[in-house]
């Protein structure tokens, strides 16, 4: 990997002479021997900066456009100029590596456009997320790949790579180990907040505004998964896109209600170093500006781009689910057996209509079960099975609170908005942390009988049902960029890009603050990501981590609910077979295609299993008869054991670490020769609609 060594350090001198505005690693805080990051001004010298405000005055009139909003018809032009430009610039950089592959010239415009996709599974999938990407790596087949989508855990691998500094001048196994250190050694501090933490917290910073999710969730996870760059924006990973030589990488969301289950409404949200959209409105703001104030269109008041480790938040915040939607869960599990092409049909009431050649299986698939729902009841969150925390674990907690008040002082952020009259309080106090710890002693012995489990468990008390029944304090609220700007028919926006839902289903124009939630509420794959107007995606490899509750049940709950809303969009899709695959060993992969439609993408379904494995060291290479019948290192499940790899333990051991991730790399180095081969089928697939002059799009998903 020399030559991508030396292309980089030469684009990165070329991009800080090119451009007018240099966005540079420096304000990303790292402790490394470069001169160029030594003798960077640290975040920390440079006090208010963050979060600073600057308002700004318009002497025109609103009218016809939005100044500070990027607007586009969801049939085409969905693609900003700085992703255009990425894209020629990497389809250029693909084409030269995937001739070295095919031994043959080809053409840009035979080159496919190939997206890797990561599912949620908190640690799980973020660990298997760092194998993948080194095989994947070391295979090469990473330069071939356009688009890298992401939500929940996945996206907490895909943002610490980026962010590093060195990346990707550096093999990521230099960043996996780096990330196997820091959640060895972690505290359980993350899990205490998720079971009882919450009561402790709300009555620390009573009466100001604040959320889990950015306030507490975010500076907790930023501080163990990039302790060292605490100061880094997303937009700043632009310069490392700017001569297309890796993936542009895009982390997701959802915009959901307080009160309202998903199911009803959710709106996508992406985040790539370029953007913020909601595509549902044709609408997009600088990823620079999120966060800002909007009104109408127009930047009203600036503040510093929202943290990095905020939008990991934000992603990963599974925690913020209603108590309506752990309770529906299972009421509304299905599992389809196609019989013909006629797919699911389910209404915006939630009633299921199956056609007569349909049946139901019940308690099989819901939505995303990388959530706590009421099966995790039994296992409940394991490292903090108790009802009242010790006086140790209370002052491990005082201490973390400590950590996330100096966190957000570091970000400028002192609580100065709403503060009610505490904003003078000292939470170094001792008189305020003891009466503190006597308050939450107190509510978690309320008549005696109250035992917490876990935060998210199902609710035993109804105190905890009325916390559940809206998301207020635990989701990300943040400044709703399309302020004030109608989305209907007489609105110039919708002019450009009319959403398709009726209108009780769209933004209140007078919604101030967006309500923004993991992803995996939705479905547990970016797919909407990938199937956007010019991105038009060949093939997926797409890796699922998503909770099957046993290793051999079947992994297709997440497969089926993209191929069902692939369908309502009119998006091509393949058709996902399963009854051939009832009552057979579950696979490493599964290939779906539709072989008499080149329109048709490819999907490479990769699940995380342990068969191979335990019986391969390396692709072809057996182990031993010794090692097979006393490794106990490759002798594990993932879903069986529903605690070691569970979604809620936020502390994996190096062994375990090394474990997951290096049974994930095996997954993909036992198959390359399958990967190599979807990519040269999807090369004759583009080069068979180049030749009828068909366009994959009618119009884009909402």
């Amino acid at each position: 990997m020399a030559q991508r060594r030396v292309s980089i350090s030469t684009w990165q001198a070329k991009s800080s002479q090119r451009r007018s505005v240099s966005i540079t690693y420096s304000s990303c805080d790292y402790d490394g021997e470069d001169d160029h990051h030594s003798k960077s001004k640290s975040y920390s010298e440079e006090p208010n900066m963050n979060r600073q405000k600057q308002n700004f005055t318009h002497d025109r009139k609103f009218g016809s456009t939005f100044s500070h909003l990027r607007t586009f018809d969801n049939s085409e032009e969905f693609l900003s100029d700085q992703e255009q430009k990425f894209q020629e610039k990497r389809k250029l950089y693909i084409q030269t590596v995937l001739q070295k592959l095919l031994n043959t010239d080809l053409k840009v415009d035979d080159v496919p456009h190939i997206g890797l996709m990561g599912s949620g599974g908190g640690y799980r999938a973020m660990v298997a997320m760092s194998g993948i990407i080194n095989a994947l790596y070391d295979t090469h087949i990473l330069d071939y790949i356009l688009y890298t989508a992401v939500l929940s855990g996945s996206s907490w691998f895909i943002s610490t790579l980026y962010s590093h500094p060195e990346w990707p001048n550096i093999h990521p196994k230099d960043i996996q180990n780096q990330l196997k250190n820091d959640i060895s050694k972690n505290p359980k501090s993350i899990s205490k907040i998720l079971t009882y933490g919450w009561d402790w917290f709300c009555k620390k910073w009573n009466g100001k505004s604040w959320n889990i999710t950015t306030d507490v969730f975010g500076p907790m996870l930023g501080d163990v998964l990039i302790p060292k760059r605490m100061s880094c924006r997303w937009s700043e990973q632009r310069d490392k896109l700017s001569e297309g030589t890796v993936p542009l990488p895009l982390l997701s969301a959802i915009h959901a209600k307080e009160e309202k289950n998903t199911k009803e409404f959710h709106e996508w949200v992406e985040f790539s170093p370029y953007e913020v959209s909601i595509q549902h409105y044709g609408a997009a703001i600088d990823m620079t500006n999120f966060g800002s104030k909007f009104d109408k269109g127009l930047l009203t008041q600036r503040f510093d781009e929202i943290p990095l480790f905020e939008i990991m938040g934000i992603c990963g915040s599974a925690y913020t689910l209603t108590h309506e939607e752990l309770l529906n869960k299972d009421s509304t599990n299905f599992k389809t057996v196609e019989k013909s092409a006629d797919p699911i049909r389910i209404h915006e009431t939630n009633d299921i209509e199956i056609d007569s050649q349909h049946s139901i299986n019940e308690g099989y698939y819901s939505e995303n079960d990388d959530v706590f729902d009421e099966e995790d009841e039994r296992y409940g969150f394991h490292q903090s099975n108790i009802s009242t925390p010790s006086i140790e674990e209370l002052a491990e907690m005082e201490e973390l609170f400590k950590r996330i008040c100096q966190i957000r002082k570091q970000e400028g952020r002192k609580f100065e908005e709403e503060t009610n009259g505490n904003e003078n309080d000292d939470f170094n106090d001792e008189a305020n942390v003891n009466r503190g710890i006597s308050q939450f002693m107190h509510s978690c012995s309320l008549e005696g009988d109250v035992e917490i489990d876990g935060a998210f468990d199902y609710p035993k008390t109804v105190v905890m049902e009325q916390c559940m029944k809206t998301r207020r304090h635990r989701a990300a609220m943040v400044n709703n960029p399309f302020w004030n700007v109608s989305f209907d028919e007489t609105d110039s926006a919708c002019r450009q890009g009319k959403p398709t839902s009726s209108p009780k289903n769209l933004m209140k124009n007078d919604l101030e603050k967006l309500c923004l939630i993991d992803a995996g509420l939705a479905f547990n794959s970016p797919y909407p990501l990938l199937f956007q107007p010019g991105r038009d995606v060949d093939l997926i490899l797409s890796f699922d981590f998503t909770d099957r509750k046993k290793d051999s049940n079947e992994p297709f709950k997440t497969l089926l609910t993209a191929e069902d809303w692939a369908r309502k969009h009119d998006i091509k899709f393949p058709k996902i077979n399963v009854d051939m695959y009832e009552g057979k060993d579950v696979q490493e992969l599964y290939v779906f295609e539709d072989e008499n439609d080149p329109e048709c993408p490819i999907i490479m379904h990769f699940v995380l299993v342990n068969k191979d494995f335990r019986l391969f060291k390396k692709p072809g290479v057996e182990r031993r008869e010794s090692e097979k019948e006393n490794c106990e290192f490759a002798n594990f499940t993932i879903y069986d054991d529903q605690k070691t790899f569970h979604c809620t333990n936020f502390q994996y051991s190096e062994e375990n670490f090394d474990r997951l991730s290096q049974l994930s790399e095996f997954i993909v180095l036992n198959n390359t020769g399958q990967i190599e081969a979807c990519i040269k089928k999807s090369i004759k697939n583009k080069q068979k609609r180049q030749k009828h002059e068909r366009k994959r799009h009618v119009s884009s998903p909402v």
